[in-house]
């Protein structure tokens, strides 16, 4: 393996070229695929990029090139599970801040940012992922992503305890026992995001 150091300034030049040549949705594309899980991405999308400094926008319509193909599903893998951990990323109160913490496949939280802090606006929160070892911090309005080696909490208080048990409650009461589909379940709601959702632990 032969490792390149980043020359920023040439970094620079290539991401101020792409929207230029190929187009802003194919800045949007790489930007999205860095981010993603897909193994040997940089490769991948260099060989994207020179048929797309080649071919300019039309490149986004290749749906088939094996050069397009990987990177576009690469997208959708990311996006997809970005838009999952908007509805199963749970919170918890420690004296006054929500923290959440999650363990996904792809690094989604540059695209959950704007999602919670619209969603808690008055809130400050902590959203720590433990896959990649970064912590999104709101506070004061103010949005901060920061490498965190590991987050270690204290014990939630009683009255958090009781919010929990009430959510427990909830979500066993609203159950119809005689519609429950555990394989139905698990195809809306994949079993690897259970361990950190509150409701769903007893059954991890």
């Amino acid at each position: 393996m032969h490792i390149v150091a980043t020359d920023r300034e040439k970094a620079e030049r290539v991401r101020a070229s792409i929207p230029e040549k190929i187009g802003l949705e194919a800045l949007t594309l790489v930007e999205d695929v860095f981010l993603s899980c897909m193994s040997d991405r940089e490769l991948a999308l260099l060989r994207f990029l020179r048929l797309g400094y080649r071919a300019g926008p039309v490149v986004l319509s290749m749906h088939g090139h094996p050069r397009v193909a990987p990177v576009l599903g690469a997208q959708r893998a990311l996006l997809g599970e970005a838009h999952l951990y908007k509805g199963f990323t749970r919170f918890a109160d420690y004296g006054g801040t929500l923290v959440g913490i999650i363990q996904p496949k792809n690094c989604v939280l540059p695209h959950l940012a704007r999602h919670f802090a619209l969603r808690y606006p008055n809130e400050d929160f902590l959203l720590y992922d433990k896959t990649y070892h970064l912590a999104l911090s709101h506070r004061g309005h103010v949005l901060d992503l920061q490498p965190v080696d590991s987050l270690q909490l204290a014990p939630i208080d009683e009255r958090e305890a009781r919010y929990q048990a009430l959510w427990k409650q909830f979500y066993r009461t609203i159950a119809i026992e005689g519609r429950e589909n555990p394989r139905c379940r698990m195809t809306h709601l994949p079993k690897r995001y259970w361990a950190e959702m509150v409701e769903m632990r007893e059954l991890f």
